[in-house]
């Protein structure tokens, strides 16, 4: 057994570091992609009170004392950041990934050659 042939290569060592860096470069952006959807508000129970309402009005007479008006809540419209910034984010993590798996097969190719 040669002395080259225990030892890796540099260049196999290079392959593995850029496979590291793009499972790493990935996984960011995943977490950072899903992150928004964990982080909704939602209405905690924490000093949460009940009331209960008798049947009888409490007020005397025909009408109540003050009448409250029922307010339309409008309906907010998301964040231009979630609406264009993250699909932009996504669709260039693809086209990042795509061309490196192009790239490292164009490099295969070259690499190697059929006999015969």
């Amino acid at each position: 057994m040669s002395v080259s042939a225990r030892r890796p290569s540099i260049v196999s060592t290079m392959h593995r570091h850029a496979r590291i860096i793009t499972i790493a470069f990935v996984a960011s952006l995943v977490v950072g992609i899903a992150s928004p959807a964990f982080g909704t508000e939602s209405p905690s129970d924490e000093g949460a009170t009940t009331t209960t309402v008798s049947i009888e009005p409490v007020f005397e007479g025909e009408a109540p004392a003050v009448v409250l008006e029922v307010v339309e809540v409008e309906v907010e419209e998301q964040p231009w950041t979630v609406r264009f910034i993250y699909p932009l984010i996504g669709v260039l993590a693809l086209l990042i990934i795509g061309g490196y798996a192009i790239g490292y097969n164009r490099s295969i190719r070259r690499r190697y050659q059929v006999v015969g």
